[in-house]
């Protein structure tokens, strides 16, 4: 009997449980499949707690990405074969959660797995790259050689939103906490590592966009972030406010972003899941360079099914850089 992944109140990791189920009839358009490997996303905690805008109904399935074998198709699925490997796209859902060792999902927001990566690589792929592809593409509309400012920059979207800037011709700047971490964000595509409280960002951006400011900012951390960079950006940029990693709401310094004509956008990648064609374009252009080896998903650290909630605690911690992975209990056995 599968087992899988539930909260039945709000708190920390500590409210999780891990349930044995049968499986319920499938709806049409869905999918069934076997997980071998889920990824945990900040997301999940801010869904535990209460504080996402997703709100669960009790007892709820938690989790947005996983990969895995088809062993059911629901009525009207014609994209998939039982046996295809297959990877779940992350979309504004309450009801399917995916963290356990079997899961279902509507065939809309599947995808097969590129065939250079395994399922731990396979699940770690679409939060990481698709927040950044949104934010920059859709949103922004960044071009080649306009400046992106990547704050948190060793985070996990961090991470993908440097290799999406790369992938695009945008040229980025990386700030990070601490300077052990330069050398990963450098390695990732950053034009130039800024540690925070340590170097001089207003340097950075002057010599990296040439003197024209950031025309855009993919920013995590809330609070007051904002106003150590406002005085940098360019003509009409764009401030993409996607998190409150500092657990404080964004202030907005008004002065500033009036005098560059500046946006500020609270940013979702759910609300461009949403729309079909933005969609299509976005899993098309990241499979393709995924393929080629152009976008390589960073993992942290893998963990057995059995250390989950130690999974959990580690994200709480905040010392990973990259995806942190589950292996499913299916997956875990082909190994063993």
């Amino acid at each position: 009997m599968p087992s899988i992944v539930q909260c039945h109140e709000f708190g920390g990791p500590e409210v999780l449980r891990v349930v044995e189920c049968a499986d319920a009839p499938l709806g049409p358009g869905e999918v069934r499949y076997d997980v071998g490997a889920f990824a945990l996303n900040r997301a999940d905690l801010m869904f535990l707690r209460g504080e996402h805008y997703t709100i669960p109904s009790f007892p709820s399935r938690i989790g947005q990405e996983a990969a895995g074998v088809v062993t059911e198709l629901g009525e009207g699925v014609t994209a998939f074969q039982l046996g295809d490997r297959v990877t779940a796209l992350p979309f504004f859902t309450s009801t399917h959660g995916v963290q356990g060792t079997s899961a279902v999902t509507p065939a809309e927001y599947l995808t097969r797995v590129p065939a250079a990566l395994d399922l731990e690589q396979g699940t770690a792929i679409w939060m990481q790259y698709l927040t950044s592809w949104f934010a920059f593409v859709e949103v922004a509309r960044l071009r080649p050689d306009d400046t992106v400012l990547i704050t948190a920059a060793a985070s996990s979207a961090g991470l993908g939103a440097l290799q999406i800037a790369r992938l695009l011709g945008v040229r980025a700047i990386a700030t990070v906490r601490s300077a052990a971490k330069a050398d990963l964000v450098r390695a990732q595509g950053a034009d130039a590592v800024v540690v925070t409280g340590r170097d001089d960002l207003s340097a950075a951006v002057r010599d990296v966009s040439g003197g024209a400011g950031i025309a855009a900012s993919f920013d995590p951390i809330g609070g007051r972030s904002l106003f150590d960079y406002a005085d940098l950006l360019a003509e009409g940029a764009t401030v993409l406010a996607y998190g409150t990693l500092s657990d404080e709401q964004p202030s907005v310094p008004v002065a500033a972003m009036v005098r560059a004509n500046a946006v500020f956008h609270p940013y979702s990648m759910f609300n461009h899941m949403r729309e079909p064609g933005q969609r299509a374009r976005a899993v098309a252009a990241i499979s393709a360079a995924l393929e080629t080896g152009r976008l390589a998903p960073i993992i942290d650290r893998v963990f057995d099914f059995h250390e989950l909630i130690d999974a959990y605690r580690y994200m709480e911690s905040n010392a990973q850089n990259g995806k942190i992975v589950v292996r499913g209990e299916s997956l875990h056995a082909t190994q063993g």
